[in-house]
């Protein structure tokens, strides 16, 4: 005879899940506001735990350690309002890299980064300048650069099946990854008063001039 379920057990449970989802979203939230406003020394893991309201033992148990909690504060900030869901599987990167023609990927794929660069630049700016002085850090932010020429290099890829483009494919995406760089972004819209709708216009921009025929 099968066994009923415990609508009770299964209740209990679901909202067990919902607690730890919420708690940890508070507290990438909390590290997120520390990390960019305070840098990597300042932002300690009392602070945060005391801004998202939580112990510090509930940060460890979740994140383990800050590097991993600064990793996991990045990842989310890439991956914006589908934290689930890895940047190239998203809708925006999909649909740049299915578009039919050159122009359009490039339209696209500009309008699509200038939100990430807005969410994750100010981040990679706290990896950079911690990265001067810590080892960890400075893997950290190789390693992030190296996840972005691998996202961009899908970009090139997807835009030589529709024909050539003007550079040959290796300067093509040192070059995509030059110009969309979170770096150059920074002094695009901090420094030069640019919005991030503005940055996207010139990236596609230079990026039509550089790449197509």
């Amino acid at each position: 005879m099968t066994k009923s379920v415990n609508p009770k057990r299964g209740y209990r449970s679901l909202r067990r899940s919902a607690q730890a989802s919420d708690t940890r979203a508070a507290v990438v939230s909390a590290a997120h506001e520390l990390f960019v406003r305070e840098g990597w020394q300042k932002a300690t893991i009392a602070a945060i735990a005391r801004q998202a309201g939580v112990s510090v033992e509930t940060i460890y148990a979740g994140f383990g350690s800050k590097l991993a909690l600064l990793k996991a504060v990045v990842v989310a900030s890439v991956r914006g309002l589908q934290p689930e869901t890895a940047l190239m599987d998203q809708a925006g990167p999909r649909t740049a890299l299915v578009a039919p023609d050159q122009h359009s990927q490039i339209a696209l794929f500009a309008k699509d980064i200038a939100e990430v660069l807005r969410r994750v630049a100010p981040l990679i700016a706290v990896v950079r300048a911690a990265a001067e002085s810590e080892p960890a850090l400075k893997d950290l932010y190789v390693e992030l650069h190296q996840g972005r020429t691998g996202n961009l290099t899908m970009l090139v890829d997807a835009m030589l099946r529709h024909g050539p483009l003007r550079i040959d494919r290796d300067l093509a995406i040192s070059s995509l990854d030059r110009l969309s760089s979170p770096e150059l972004f920074l002094v695009v819209t901090n420094v030069e008063g640019l919005s991030p709708a503005q940055y996207a216009t010139w990236l596609a921009d230079a990026l039509t001039a550089l790449l197509l025929p």
